[in-house]
């Protein structure tokens, strides 16, 4: 149940320069560190010294994360490369590196269990997702839109199949119609759909503009990238991390759009508790679902969750016994 892939394990504004952070995902200790050059890196926790946890009492020294042990060098490709008491590093043992991409104000990880290199990079939020969103200006969403939920007992794939499921809509998030499916496809690396609200979409016009849809790209199984439109354009990347085989951390990060009377008093404030106050009602349902395998699906379900959960099987480490067919060609996205 620990899906390939990139998942996000903080957000940049968590790891100063020179900051030293404990993590615990995919039933494992980590640490993040900011180098004196401000890359961030990820590496297995503990120094092979003796076994201190770099993260707990950890300082930096260049692109170095250092034991608050003895003092050992780690630097971010798991190699010592200084002793403080001896006139040569310790070759002989090495910790995993993880690879590390920085974007979009947090940062995310490559997990694989069988130990594969990273897939395709993650997309870029403001020009990956929605065509509409790319030419708009957008608040950072630090601080205000950084929510987190930890250890909730989820697994990234229930999470992935929300975008598959339009009918959830209308009765956990109370719309007044169940969304029409506009536009879907995928490709190897991702999993595409565009929904539209309101009955006017249920004659689909193709040229019509892109007011009051939901564009979802989900990227691996742990990264769903939300871009909304309408009376309030917002971006939105939630993202599901395996802490172990039960347990999850959910981020939600929110760009906001800027308008005009944002720098008033508590505006800000009042458009971010509404982009975000729809989550809870999911993690509720989340959180005491039973994974279904095969599911019930009414006629018009079908089609979708068969394509995504067809598409989410290539995220598990696989077997030539048990190997993950192709995923169609994108149709829109």
């Amino acid at each position: 149940m620990r899906p390939s892939g990139w998942f996000q394990v903080a957000w940049s504004s968590e790891l100063p320069l020179g900051g030293v952070k404990p993590l615990r995902y995919f039933g494992q200790d980590l640490v993040a560190y900011r180098g004196e050059d401000g890359v961030v890196r990820v590496l297995d926790a503990y120094c092979r010294h003796l076994g201190g946890h770099l993260g707990y009492g950890g300082t930096v020294a260049g692109d170095c994360v250092v034991c608050p042990f003895h003092g050992w060098r780690w630097n971010g490709e798991g190699r010592n490369t200084h002793i403080p008491y001896q006139d040569r590093p310790n070759t002989s043992r090495q910790l995993t590196a993880w690879p590390v991409i920085e974007r979009d104000e947090c940062v995310f990880v490559w997990h694989d269990a069988t130990g594969r290199p990273p897939g395709r990079e993650v997309p870029h939020i403001f020009t990956e997702v929605a065509e509409h969103v790319r030419d708009l200006p957008f608040h950072p969403a630090t601080p205000r839109g950084l929510v987190r939920y930890d250890d909730v007992t989820i697994l990234p794939q229930t999470v992935a199949e929300n975008a598959a499921d339009p009918v959830h809509f209308r009765f956990v998030h109370e719309t007044r119609d169940i969304p029409v499916a506009l536009r879907q496809g995928s490709d190897e690396d991702r999993w595409f759909i565009q929904l539209g609200f309101g009955r006017r979409w249920t004659a689909w016009d193709p040229n019509s503009h892109d007011g009051d849809t939901l564009s979802i790209v989900q990227a691996g199984i742990g990264l769903s990238y939300t871009a909304l439109s309408g009376h309030d354009n917002t971006v939105i990347l939630l993202a599901t991390t395996p802490i172990d085989d039960r347990t999850s951390t959910m981020f939600q990060t929110v760009w906001l759009e800027r308008r005009d009377g944002d720098d008033e008093p508590g505006v800000l404030d009042r458009r971010m508790r509404a982009a975000t106050a729809q989550l809870k009602n999911d993690i509720v349902i989340w959180s005491h679902q039973r994974y279904e395998d095969p599911p019930a699906l009414a006629t018009v379900e079908g089609q979708l969750f068969g394509d995504l959960r067809r598409w989410c099987r290539r995220w598990y480490p696989i077997t030539e016994a048990h190997p993950v067919p192709a995923s169609p060609a994108p149709s829109g996205a």
